[in-house]
Protein backbone atom coordinates (compact mmCIF):
# COMPACT_ATOMS: atom_id res chain seq x y z
CA UNK A 1 0.00 0.00 0.00
CA UNK A 2 1.15 3.17 -0.77
CA UNK A 3 0.66 6.03 1.49
CA UNK A 4 -0.56 9.77 0.10
CA UNK A 5 1.55 12.41 2.28
CA UNK A 6 0.09 15.99 2.60
CA UNK A 7 2.72 18.56 2.53
CA UNK A 8 1.24 22.05 3.40
CA UNK A 9 3.62 24.78 3.05
CA UNK A 10 3.44 28.01 4.88
CA UNK A 11 4.28 31.15 3.43
CA UNK A 12 4.31 33.90 6.39
CA UNK A 13 2.26 37.34 5.61
CA UNK A 14 4.24 40.26 5.23
CA UNK A 15 2.91 42.76 8.15
CA UNK A 16 3.45 46.08 8.21
CA UNK A 17 5.46 46.30 12.16
CA UNK A 18 5.27 50.43 12.17
CA UNK A 19 2.59 51.94 13.72
CA UNK A 20 1.01 55.08 14.74
CA UNK A 21 -1.26 55.71 17.99
CA UNK A 22 -3.38 59.10 18.40
CA UNK A 23 -4.41 59.29 22.35
CA UNK A 24 -5.53 62.16 24.66
CA UNK A 25 -8.76 63.74 26.10
CA UNK A 26 -7.97 67.19 27.25
CA UNK A 27 -10.64 69.85 28.08
CA UNK A 28 -9.16 73.56 28.32
CA UNK A 29 -11.22 77.37 28.25
CA UNK A 30 -12.06 79.29 25.24
CA UNK A 31 -9.61 82.00 26.50
CA UNK A 32 -7.16 79.79 27.58
CA UNK A 33 -3.30 80.81 26.54
CA UNK A 34 -2.63 77.00 26.97
CA UNK A 35 -3.57 74.88 24.41
CA UNK A 36 -5.27 71.25 24.90
CA UNK A 37 -2.23 68.59 24.07
CA UNK A 38 -3.08 65.23 21.81
CA UNK A 39 -0.19 63.20 21.37
CA UNK A 40 1.00 60.71 18.95
CA UNK A 41 3.13 57.72 19.68
CA UNK A 42 5.27 55.91 16.74
CA UNK A 43 6.25 51.89 17.26
CA UNK A 44 8.40 49.93 15.51
CA UNK A 45 9.38 52.88 12.99
CA UNK A 46 12.03 54.26 11.45
CA UNK A 47 12.02 58.29 11.93
CA UNK A 48 11.22 61.01 10.16
CA UNK A 49 7.77 60.19 10.95
CA UNK A 50 5.16 61.92 8.51
CA UNK A 51 1.12 61.66 9.31
CA UNK A 52 -2.21 63.01 8.75
CA UNK A 53 -4.68 63.48 11.53
CA UNK A 54 -8.42 64.69 11.39
CA UNK A 55 -10.39 66.39 12.89
CA UNK A 56 -14.01 65.50 13.67
CA UNK A 57 -13.04 63.81 10.00
CA UNK A 58 -11.93 66.84 8.05
CA UNK A 59 -8.12 66.58 7.17
CA UNK A 60 -5.35 68.58 8.64
CA UNK A 61 -1.69 69.62 6.81
CA UNK A 62 0.56 66.64 6.99
CA UNK A 63 3.22 66.59 9.85
CA UNK A 64 7.01 65.48 9.47
CA UNK A 65 8.77 64.60 12.89
CA UNK A 66 11.45 63.32 14.32
CA UNK A 67 10.02 63.98 17.77
CA UNK A 68 8.01 60.71 19.92
CA UNK A 69 5.71 60.61 20.88
CA UNK A 70 4.93 64.46 18.57
CA UNK A 71 2.36 66.26 20.24
CA UNK A 72 -0.40 68.28 18.67
CA UNK A 73 -1.07 71.25 20.11
CA UNK A 74 -4.52 72.75 19.60
CA UNK A 75 -7.19 74.74 21.03
CA UNK A 76 -10.14 73.08 18.35
CA UNK A 77 -12.72 71.17 19.92
CA UNK A 78 -13.53 67.81 18.00
CA UNK A 79 -12.52 64.32 17.67
CA UNK A 80 -8.95 63.74 16.78
CA UNK A 81 -7.66 60.38 14.27
CA UNK A 82 -5.00 59.56 12.42
CA UNK A 83 -5.69 59.03 8.44
CA UNK A 84 -3.10 57.64 7.67
CA UNK A 85 1.23 57.22 8.38
CA UNK A 86 4.66 56.07 7.22
CA UNK A 87 8.03 56.47 8.51
CA UNK A 88 11.47 56.84 6.43
CA UNK A 89 11.14 52.99 5.27
CA UNK A 90 7.29 51.66 4.86
CA UNK A 91 3.57 52.60 5.03
CA UNK A 92 2.42 52.37 8.25
CA UNK A 93 -1.26 51.43 10.45
CA UNK A 94 -2.51 53.87 12.50
CA UNK A 95 -5.15 53.27 15.33
CA UNK A 96 -6.38 55.32 18.28
CA UNK A 97 -8.51 58.78 18.71
CA UNK A 98 -8.57 61.96 21.08
CA UNK A 99 -10.89 64.05 22.03
CA UNK A 100 -10.79 67.45 23.02
CA UNK A 101 -13.26 69.42 24.85
CA UNK A 102 -13.30 73.58 24.61
CA UNK A 103 -15.41 75.13 27.19
CA UNK A 104 -17.16 78.72 26.41
CA UNK A 105 -14.92 81.12 29.06
CA UNK A 106 -17.45 83.24 30.65
CA UNK A 107 -16.59 87.20 30.10
CA UNK A 108 -15.97 89.43 33.08
CA UNK A 109 -17.85 92.89 33.13
CA UNK A 110 -17.84 95.96 35.98
CA UNK A 111 -20.40 98.37 35.78
CA UNK A 112 -19.72 101.33 37.68
CA UNK A 113 -21.98 104.35 37.88
CA UNK A 114 -19.24 107.04 37.44
CA UNK A 115 -15.39 105.83 37.78
CA UNK A 116 -14.84 108.99 38.80
CA UNK A 117 -15.37 110.19 42.62
CA UNK A 118 -14.95 113.42 44.99
CA UNK A 119 -13.05 113.27 48.10
CA UNK A 120 -15.99 114.28 49.94
CA UNK A 121 -17.51 111.31 49.15
CA UNK A 122 -14.99 108.66 47.35
CA UNK A 123 -17.73 105.43 47.91
CA UNK A 124 -17.73 103.40 44.45
CA UNK A 125 -20.82 100.89 44.07
CA UNK A 126 -19.12 97.90 42.06
CA UNK A 127 -21.62 95.82 40.20
CA UNK A 128 -21.01 92.63 37.97
CA UNK A 129 -22.66 92.36 35.13
CA UNK A 130 -20.54 89.76 33.80
CA UNK A 131 -21.90 86.85 31.20
CA UNK A 132 -22.00 83.16 32.44
CA UNK A 133 -22.69 80.84 35.25
CA UNK A 134 -20.63 82.76 37.56
CA UNK A 135 -19.82 81.13 40.91
CA UNK A 136 -16.89 83.06 42.30
CA UNK A 137 -16.06 87.11 42.19
CA UNK A 138 -12.62 88.56 43.12
CA UNK A 139 -12.23 92.14 43.58
CA UNK A 140 -9.37 93.91 43.80
CA UNK A 141 -9.41 98.14 44.56
CA UNK A 142 -6.01 98.57 44.09
CA UNK A 143 -5.81 100.67 47.08
CA UNK A 144 -3.86 97.83 48.83
CA UNK A 145 -6.94 97.01 50.91
CA UNK A 146 -8.22 93.18 50.95
CA UNK A 147 -9.53 91.65 47.92
CA UNK A 148 -13.42 90.73 48.48
CA UNK A 149 -15.54 88.12 47.52
CA UNK A 150 -19.22 88.96 46.18
CA UNK A 151 -20.69 89.46 43.49
CA UNK A 152 -21.70 93.21 44.00
CA UNK A 153 -19.88 95.65 46.43
CA UNK A 154 -19.41 99.03 47.77
CA UNK A 155 -15.70 100.16 48.01
CA UNK A 156 -14.67 103.41 50.23
CA UNK A 157 -11.70 105.30 48.93
CA UNK A 158 -8.65 107.16 51.02
CA UNK A 159 -10.34 110.72 50.72
CA UNK A 160 -7.11 112.44 48.80
CA UNK A 161 -6.71 112.79 45.03
CA UNK A 162 -5.35 109.51 43.42
CA UNK A 163 -6.23 106.94 40.99
CA UNK A 164 -6.72 103.49 41.00
CA UNK A 165 -7.07 100.40 38.57
CA UNK A 166 -10.02 98.13 39.97
CA UNK A 167 -9.97 94.21 38.86
CA UNK A 168 -12.43 92.05 39.01
CA UNK A 169 -11.77 88.10 38.34
CA UNK A 170 -14.37 85.90 37.91
CA UNK A 171 -14.85 81.97 37.85
CA UNK A 172 -18.10 80.14 36.03
CA UNK A 173 -19.78 76.51 37.29
CA UNK A 174 -16.65 74.88 34.49
CA UNK A 175 -14.25 76.59 36.32
CA UNK A 176 -13.09 78.82 33.62
CA UNK A 177 -12.13 82.29 34.33
CA UNK A 178 -11.73 86.19 32.83
CA UNK A 179 -10.95 89.16 34.39
CA UNK A 180 -11.54 93.30 33.66
CA UNK A 181 -10.22 96.30 34.83
CA UNK A 182 -11.46 99.48 35.42
CA UNK A 183 -9.48 103.08 36.17
CA UNK A 184 -11.37 104.64 39.15
CA UNK A 185 -10.06 108.56 39.89
CA UNK A 186 -10.62 110.44 43.32
CA UNK A 187 -10.67 113.76 42.95
CA UNK A 188 -10.73 117.21 44.74
CA UNK A 189 -13.79 118.91 42.30
CA UNK A 190 -12.59 122.53 43.85
CA UNK A 191 -8.88 121.61 42.25
CA UNK A 192 -10.24 119.32 39.23
CA UNK A 193 -8.42 121.62 36.61
CA UNK A 194 -4.88 121.02 38.34
CA UNK A 195 -2.37 119.09 36.33
CA UNK A 196 -1.77 115.52 37.29
CA UNK A 197 -0.01 112.53 35.71
CA UNK A 198 -0.02 108.99 36.17
CA UNK A 199 1.93 106.07 34.79
CA UNK A 200 2.18 102.86 36.21
CA UNK A 201 5.20 100.65 36.48
CA UNK A 202 4.31 97.65 35.73
CA UNK A 203 2.42 95.94 32.31
CA UNK A 204 1.65 92.36 31.25
CA UNK A 205 0.87 92.19 27.28
CA UNK A 206 -1.01 89.15 27.43
CA UNK A 207 -4.58 90.59 26.01
CA UNK A 208 -5.94 90.14 29.45
CA UNK A 209 -7.17 92.51 31.99
CA UNK A 210 -5.61 93.88 33.69
CA UNK A 211 -2.62 95.63 33.00
CA UNK A 212 -2.08 94.19 29.33
CA UNK A 213 -1.15 97.87 28.45
CA UNK A 214 1.33 100.53 29.67
CA UNK A 215 -1.26 103.41 29.77
CA UNK A 216 -1.63 106.84 31.30
CA UNK A 217 -3.84 109.01 32.65
CA UNK A 218 -3.04 112.88 32.84
CA UNK A 219 -5.36 116.09 33.34
CA UNK A 220 -4.79 119.64 32.69
CA UNK A 221 -1.52 119.19 29.90
CA UNK A 222 -1.15 120.30 26.66
CA UNK A 223 -1.91 117.51 24.49
CA UNK A 224 0.34 119.04 21.95
CA UNK A 225 3.52 119.03 23.74
CA UNK A 226 3.38 115.44 24.70
CA UNK A 227 6.59 113.00 23.85
CA UNK A 228 6.36 109.89 25.35
CA UNK A 229 9.64 107.36 24.73
CA UNK A 230 10.74 103.76 25.82
CA UNK A 231 14.28 102.26 25.26
CA UNK A 232 15.56 99.17 26.34
CA UNK A 233 18.60 98.76 28.23
CA UNK A 234 20.63 99.33 25.12
CA UNK A 235 19.64 102.55 24.81
CA UNK A 236 17.72 101.28 21.51
CA UNK A 237 13.96 103.50 21.00
CA UNK A 238 11.66 100.60 21.44
CA UNK A 239 8.01 102.99 21.36
CA UNK A 240 7.32 106.10 21.13
CA UNK A 241 4.11 108.50 20.49
CA UNK A 242 3.21 111.95 20.59
CA UNK A 243 -0.28 111.58 21.13
CA UNK A 244 -1.36 111.74 24.78
CA UNK A 245 -5.07 110.21 23.83
CA UNK A 246 -3.73 107.08 22.45
CA UNK A 247 -1.59 106.39 25.76
CA UNK A 248 -4.79 107.06 27.71
CA UNK A 249 -6.43 104.52 30.34
CA UNK A 250 -9.74 105.24 30.33
CA UNK A 251 -10.48 104.69 26.64
CA UNK A 252 -8.58 101.30 26.02
CA UNK A 253 -5.54 103.21 24.64
CA UNK A 254 -1.59 102.23 25.57
CA UNK A 255 1.62 100.15 24.58
CA UNK A 256 0.51 96.83 23.58
CA UNK A 257 4.60 95.69 24.33
CA UNK A 258 5.59 95.77 20.69
CA UNK A 259 8.46 97.18 18.97
CA UNK A 260 7.42 100.37 17.25
CA UNK A 261 8.69 99.57 13.67
CA UNK A 262 9.06 95.66 13.59
CA UNK A 263 5.40 94.95 15.66
CA UNK A 264 7.28 92.31 17.00
CA UNK A 265 6.69 91.15 20.82
CA UNK A 266 9.07 92.00 23.10
CA UNK A 267 11.05 90.23 25.57
CA UNK A 268 10.11 90.57 29.40
CA UNK A 269 12.62 93.15 30.82
CA UNK A 270 12.74 96.41 32.92
CA UNK A 271 12.65 99.53 30.32
CA UNK A 272 13.13 103.17 30.65
CA UNK A 273 10.94 106.18 29.35
CA UNK A 274 11.32 109.23 28.82
CA UNK A 275 8.19 111.85 28.95
CA UNK A 276 8.33 115.27 28.51
CA UNK A 277 5.20 117.17 28.41
CA UNK A 278 3.82 121.58 29.79
CA UNK A 279 1.02 121.81 31.62
CA UNK A 280 -1.83 123.91 30.55
CA UNK A 281 -0.28 126.62 32.69
CA UNK A 282 2.80 126.80 30.87
CA UNK A 283 5.42 124.62 33.39
CA UNK A 284 7.51 122.23 31.53
CA UNK A 285 8.20 118.65 32.58
CA UNK A 286 10.44 116.15 31.81
CA UNK A 287 10.43 112.90 33.60
CA UNK A 288 12.71 110.08 33.57
CA UNK A 289 11.26 106.32 34.99
CA UNK A 290 11.22 102.56 34.36
CA UNK A 291 8.70 100.28 33.82
CA UNK A 292 8.86 96.35 33.93
CA UNK A 293 7.58 93.83 31.27
CA UNK A 294 6.32 90.86 32.24
CA UNK A 295 5.33 88.44 30.44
Amino acid sequence: MIKKVLVILLFPFLVSAQSAFIAGNDTICSNDKEKAEVSVSFSGATPPFTFVYAINGVNQPSITTTINPSIINTSESGTYTLQNFNDAILVGIVSGSAIVTVLESPTAIIHLASDTLSVIYPIANFVSQSIGDIVAWDWNFGDNTSNINTENISHEYSHFSAIYQAALIIQDINGCFDTASKIVFVINHEQDESYWMWIPNSFTPDNEDPNNKLCIEFNSIQEESFIFKVFNSQGDLMYQSTNPLEMKCSISGGWDGKHYLKNKDLPSDTYVYELFYKEDKGWKHSEYGTVTLIR
